[in-house]
């Protein structure tokens, strides 16, 4: 099955960013929006995972979430992969790049044990759309620049979610969680 970790996100950061992403819709971007229910903070990519690893991943999971406190996180600024000329991805940043970078290392370096191969390239971001192409890419970078993001929320469990590809987009479905120390 396709997985990867993340942070779920709560009901209102998810009703923000759906607004933000309503305001710039009005750009007509070629691109694929995140709809508000797949809205997360991806810590690590996993990829096709056979059933035989779920087990050693929760425990994984639970091992390093047992060494972190919940991290609480402000929505910070817009910005774009691999950067701001050539964009594929427009997403928001936050801040506790350090706090949520040593929790991502953790992951990969535990996760390293198990088979996955370590990437060391985690910034902490929420993605709100894939560019197909460059068409309008002029619209959102002028109106961004105007766009205040406000929100905070916690960073409380790290979940392992599964993903089953559709033709209206991946569905996601959380498999089990470990919460971070209160």
């Amino acid at each position: 099955m396709r997985t990867f970790i993340a942070f779920p996100l709560p009901v209102e950061i998810k009703e923000t960013l759906d607004s933000v992403q309503s305001n710039l819709r009005s750009c007509n971007l070629d691109a694929k929006w995140v709809t508000p229910e797949r809205l997360h903070l991806t810590l690590k990519f996993l990829g096709e995972v056979p059933e035989a690893k779920l087990e050693p991943i929760r425990e994984t999971l639970n091992s390093v979430a047992k060494k972190f406190h919940v991290v609480n996180v402000t929505l910070e600024k817009f910005g774009f992969f691999p950067h701001q000329r050539n964009p594929r991805v427009f997403f928001v940043a936050t801040d506790k790049e350090e706090a949520l970078q040593k929790i991502a290392s953790h992951l990969e370096e535990e996760l390293a044990q198990l088979g996955f191969v370590p990437e060391h390239r985690f910034t902490s971001h929420i993605t709100l759309a894939r560019f197909r192409s460059r068409k309008n890419i002029d619209c959102i970078r002028e109106k961004i620049k105007e766009l205040k993001i406000q929100g905070a929320f916690s960073c409380q469990d790290i979940v392992l979610f599964k993903s089953t590809l559709t033709p209206s987009g991946p569905i996601y479905e959380e498999i089990f969680k470990a919460s971070l120390i209160p």
